[in-house]
């Protein structure tokens, strides 16, 4: 894998803001612990000189598999049995000198060969250096370089096909486009500055259209941050109600499995209860609150607290109401407690004498969808999940998304910059125009790290592990 991964494909990533270090780099690239394979792996120019030093056969072709066994060049003793591959640059991940030396899955073994290379001319590396490494010789930019952590960490099937699709450079195209697009139009603006006698000069509205068309593109993948970041890092969902409404009763009946006590005794649930799922291919991790009401009990008094902490962080609220029992003050106390987030209102025990009517709930709630349930009976448990997930992810989407903070904020000057060179039109010189053009594309360019400031690259990379 490691030898195809981008040979062929054109250079991207840094363009001379950062060099990269001319030395040799070694790290255990496998998860600590026991298993049947641990990594390591050394990048740099030395990298086969000290890979050979405790490898008992020469390592001559790359991409070659060599089977033998490490050993302390010291004592001579033979520590593991191994397979050594050699990448040779530019054709390796990091596009240096890779050797990647593959033994048992052990502690002790995989510490004390690391221990001997570093003895013999490599240096630990840090965290993400690999990558980083990668990312400064151009193997990829800094979305695909950030991408990479994302598909690591990847807690469900659909966060992996998105942290894939960053990986394998579809936003990052989408970028270049956008970039192609501005720079476009900027030739367009100082073609006849430059060329007064050769270029004809673009009349302001087609400038304007052109640069609309490039908001509305920024725009699209502005939309896809909320999505994306909740499909990469998951999702809160608080059940809220007062108590013996049936919170506990649907956390169960979501997650299919009897996780929280149920009882017909009100303020059975005293503390939060919480289970992360894998919800449609999303992480999502459902929060059984204790029932809000006055109480002078100590204990239901801090559950209340914990309680009204996990609504007001959760993303998502199901405010659930008991169909058997009249409208209350704390009920709409409760409405109160949870305006401006995210609800979807569940009435439940819809199986019973109903003393709640959905069309007083439409009064209360007049732009909210109620859902009929019987948690108990599992009924319309099926449309409340849809209600949930359209709430997640709004459009069943498979285009790419962006889901950094850091992209956003980008995106989101690059689209003032873009107004500001609409509101330009035909009020200034058109080399205004062109220099809000201009900083546009910088911008662009700290997204995908042709300009990124160094401090940007070590925040970046500080979130990896060692040896990634």
């Amino acid at each position: 894998m490691d030898a195809q991964y981008r040979e062929g494909t054109e250079e991207k990533g840094c363009s001379g803001l950062e060099e990269v270090r001319n030395d040799t780099i070694a790290a255990i690239s496998t998860p600590y612990g026991f298993g049947g394979i641990g990594v390591v792996r050394l990048s740099g120019p030395a990298a086969l000189f000290i890979a050979q030093k405790i490898f008992s056969k020469e390592i001559k072709t790359p991409r070659k598999v060599y089977v033998g066994f490490v050993f302390d060049p010291k004592t001579k003793e033979k520590i593991d049995s191994a397979v050594a591959i050699y990448f040779k640059a530019p054709h390796s991940y990091t596009g240096e000198d890779v050797v990647e030396l593959q033994m048992h899955g052990g502690i002790k073994n995989l510490e004390y060969v690391l221990k001997i290379l570093l003895e013999n001319g490599a240096r630990l590396a840090e965290r993400g250096e690999f990558t980083k490494r990668a990312f400064l010789n151009g193997k990829m930019d800094l979305i695909e370089a950030e991408a990479v952590i994302e598909l690591i960490e990847a807690k469900t099937e659909r966060s992996l096909k998105v942290a894939s699709k960053r990986l394998f450079g579809e936003l990052s195209s989408e970028v270049q486009e956008i970039k192609k697009k501005i720079l476009e139009i900027i030739s367009l603006i100082e073609a006849p500055i430059d060329f007064p006698f050769d270029a004809e000069e673009v009349p302001p509205e087609e400038i304007e259209e052109k640069i609309e068309q490039v908001k509305k593109d920024i725009e699209n993948l502005l939309a896809s941050y909320k999505t994306g970041k909740r499909m990469e890092k998951g999702v809160k969902v608080a059940i809220a109600g007062k108590p013996n409404v049936g919170k506990s009763t649907l956390l169960n009946a979501l997650l299919r499995f009897e996780r929280a006590i149920v009882s017909e005794i009100p303020g059975t649930t005293r503390d939060t209860v919480e289970e992360a799922i894998d919800f449609f291919g999303i992480p999502v991790r459902f929060i059984d609150t204790a029932g809000i009401r006055e109480t002078n009990d100590v204990i239901e008094k801090i559950g209340k607290e914990r309680s009204l902490k996990s609504i007001e962080e959760s993303d998502i609220v199901l405010f659930m109401f008991d169909s058997g029992d009249k409208l209350s003050e704390e009920d709409k106390n409760l409405a109160r407690l949870t305006e401006g987030k995210e609800r979807i209102i569940v009435l439940n025990k819809t199986d019973l004498p109903q003393k709640i009517s959905v069309e007083e709930l439409k009064e209360m709630f007049p732009n909210e969808e109620i859902i009929k349930i019987s948690a108990l009976k599992k009924e319309g448990i099926n449309l409340l999940e849809k209600r949930i997930l359209e709430k997640i992810a709004p459009k069943e989407n498979e285009s790419v998304f962006i889901t950094t903070e850091r992209e956003k904020q980008i995106l989101e000057e690059v689209l003032v910059h873009m107004d500001n060179a609409k509101g330009l039109i035909g009020k200034s010189a058109d080399e205004l125009i062109s220099e809000e053009l201009k900083e546009a594309v910088i911008s662009l360019g700290v997204m995908t790290g042709e300009a990124a400031p160094r401090e940007i690259l070590d925040n970046i990379f500080s979130k990896f592990c060692i040896g990634k």
